[in-house]
Order: C-alpha cells, then sequence, then structure tokens
C-alpha cells in the first residue's frame, strides 16, 4: 500500500525580546602619563510597564520536545501537580547577551482558542516567580507586549499536569483524490480548540481490526493529509497514543462519500448552548442568525465529514427544512465563531437554500445545499 503526506502549512509569530545594553567607562589618571584604566559598568535594563495582547493561541506541540526553542524569557513550573496544590511559576528574562531585565510580565494560559491572562509576574535582575493554586491542568506561557526599550516576547508553551493528562479531539474526513486514491485529512486541536503539532496515526479497517497504514505530523493549523491507496468503501481513522501533554485519542471513522445519499438529523438551535448539547451527528437550524439559512454543528460531534461531501452529490435533511438537497459549492472559511465576522458575509443567496457549517480544525467549512425534492431521487 502506497500513501503520500502533505501538510498544511501555518505559521505561529512569536516576537523575541531585544534590548538596549547600556555601558558607561570611567578613567582616572596619575598624571604620569600611564594608561588609564576603564571600567565598563553596566546599566540595568527595565522594561516598563507593557501587558501582552490576550492573542490566539496558535499552535501548541503535543511533545515538549517540538516546542524546545531558546528564548530569552524562560517559564518554570513542575509538570505535574495535584489538584489545587499552590504551583510556583517562575520567569527568566534576559537580553541576548544575556544582560538581565527587570519589569513585569504576565503569565498567561490557553482559554479556548486564545492566551488570556492569569496574573503578572514581577521580575528584578532576571528572575521573579508567582505562587498560584491549580485546579486543572493547563497550558501556560510567559508574555511582554513591548515598549521602546524592551521589545515583546513571549516564552514557550508549557502544560502543567493537575493529575490527568489534557484532553485533545481529532477530527477525520476522507474524500476520493485520484482513482484509486483516498486522501484523509485529520484535525487535531485542544478540546477548547486550539491547533495541536504531533504525530498522529492512520488505521484502516480490515476484517473487523484497526491496520496502521501510515503516520503524519500536523502542521502549525494543526491538520495533516494523508493520500491512500484504497477502495471508495474504506473507512479509516487517526489515533494518538497519548503522551506527557495530552491523553490518547481517537478520531470518528472517516469513509469516502459518493454520489448516494447521506441523512442528517436537523432540530433547532435558539442559542449557541443548544448547540453544544446536540446529539451525536445532529445538526441544528440556527435561528439567531437570519441572513440565510444555517444548518451548524460541531465537528468532534460526529459532523466532520460534512466539509468533505462531493460538489454534485445529495444529502437528505430530516426533522427541521426536511428534503434533498445538491451539494453545489463549498468554502472554507479561515477562521471561527466571532473572528468569522457576519453570517451575512457566507451566505449564498438565490444560489442556495441551506448552508452547513461545522468547523475544519481551526477554520470553519459551509456547504452549500440547494433543494432538489422533497423525496430521495430514484436509484
Amino acid at each position: 500500500m502506497k500513501y503520500r503526506v502533505t501538510a498544511g502549512a501555518g505559521i505561529v509569530a512569536v516576537a523575541v525580546a531585544v534590548v538596549f545594553a547600556v555601558a558607561g567607562v570611567t578613567g582616572d589618571g596619575d598624571g604620569s602619563g600611564t594608561s588609564p584604566t576603564d571600567t565598563a559598568t553596566e546599566a540595568q535594563v527595565v522594561a516598563p510597564p507593557a501587558p501582552a495582547d490576550e492573542a490566539p493561541a496558535g499552535a501548541v506541540a503535543a511533545d515538549p520536545s517540538n516546542s524546545s526553542k531558546a528564548r530569552d524569557l524562560v517559564l518554570t513550573a513542575p509538570a505535574n501537580v495535584s489538584v489545587g496544590q499552590t504551583v510556583t511559576f517562575g520567569a527568566s528574562w534576559t537580553t541576548a547577551s544575556g544582560q538581565s531585565i527587570s519589569g513585569e510580565v504576565d503569565l498567561q494560559r490557553i482559554e479556548g482558542t486564545r492566551w488570556a491572562t492569569v496574573t503578572t509576574v514581577p521580575v528584578e535582575d532576571g528572575a521573579g516567580q508567582v505562587d498560584l493554586p491549580v485546579e486543572e491542568s493547563g497550558i501556560y506561557r510567559l508574555a511582554y507586549g513591548g515598549s521602546e526599550p524592551v521589545e515583546a516576547a513571549a516564552s514557550t508553551e508549557m502544560v502543567v499536569r493537575a493529575e490527568e493528562a489534557l484532553a485533545s479531539r481529532i477530527t477525520a474526513t476522507a474524500e476520493n483524490a485520484d482513482d484509486g486514491v483516498i486522501s484523509v485529512t485529520a484535525a487535531w486541536t485542544t478540546d477548547g480548540g486550539a491547533p495541536i503539532t504531533g504525530d498522529l496515526h492512520l488505521e484502516r479497517a480490515e476484517e473487523g481490526e484497526w491496520v496502521p497504514v501510515a503516520k503524519g505530523v500536523t502542521s502549525d493549523d494543526g491538520t495533516v493529509v494523508l493520500e491512500v491507496e484504497a477502495d471508495q468503501t474504506a473507512r479509516f481513522r487517526f489515533t494518538y497514543a497519548g503522551g506527557s501533554r495530552f491523553a490518547a485519542a481517537t478520531s470518528d471513522v472517516a469513509v469516502a462519500l459518493g454520489d448516494d445519499i447521506r441523512t442528517i438529523p436537523v432540530e433547532v438551535c435558539d442559542d449557541s448552548g443548544d448547540l453544544d448539547v446536540l446529539g451525536n451527528g445532529v445538526g441544528c437550524h440556527y435561528t439567531p442568525v437570519s441572513a440565510g439559512t444555517f444548518v451548524a454543528a460541531h465537528d468532534y460531534l460526529g459532523n466532520a465529514w460534512w466539509n468533505s461531501i462531493p460538489v454534485g452529490s445529495f444529502v437528505e435533511l430530516t426533522g427541521e427544512l426536511p428534503g434533498v438537497y445538491e451539494v453545489v459549492d463549498r468554502v472554507i472559511a479561515p477562521a471561527r465563531g466571532s473572528a468569522l465576522g457576519p453570517a451575512s458575509d457566507w451566505t449564498c443567496g438565490d444560489a442556495c437554500d441551506v448552508i452547513l457549517q461545522t468547523c475544519q480544525g481551526k477554520n470553519t467549512g459551509f456547504t452549500w445545499l440547494s433543494r432538489v425534492s422533497d423525496l430521495p431521487p430514484d436509484a
């Protein structure tokens, strides 16, 4: 069996601290004509207050060794703690030439897909610390917003485990690439939706067992694509065995879709809370949106396959908005949630009747459906 591996390119921009080193020179002579002795005195580098933005989290490495880059701003903390334990978070801050910096940096933790500031850490002569209770596992970093003498900086992220590894989720979709070739895509994120970079294993169902097929490395957007020679009816899944940061995880089964009809049960959602408690495989008519008719669902609740339904094939909606629809187009938008902007940006006007919406990694897929019949077409 042959396979090819490709990964989407992603860029995580992290500013590095650059500071001014100021030296004073003094000299004294005895008038005897001997050379004066010069003494270099380093002035302390002081960073003015500059809170860091609560920016998008970017990629998180599944293996800490994947993110071991030299930094001028370094976070230290125990990797494993007890629930409720008070933890000392330490900070080390120096210039590129090794000169100590004094100031204040933010201790941040990933909340959802963004870095949220937990508290500040006072740093004196290059070192500081703060004590905080830790109630659950989390991903932390130090950050400085930047000023005239000291540019913005961020430490490498660090996972502090409160007895249990972090949960993550893997979604898988499959579609026909060429004759006899299936393209299988994984999207790997934290439970809150931040992308994860690391190794995933692709498995195929054979005679009631899952057999390893290939290994892929997710890129900075948390996705990887593997192309495998297989029949259309082949069933695939991605797995992660677990490590020091994240617990073991397995995706839903992905099957390449043909032109056959697939059914989507549809309910009504009056708010985002209703969307969060939908059953596995169920979508909902999201009524707060009036600009177009959207059927929404979470990818990690069995709906990732929406983003790989071939254009020209059919789906049947049952419950709300019942009928058979043809897939007429698809857009993968580069954002999620409120970052997408107004719903009117993603409507289809007269080109379709319903838009299926679900996440694709850290992005969002919009699949346009046009009603063709109230009953499935003849086989």
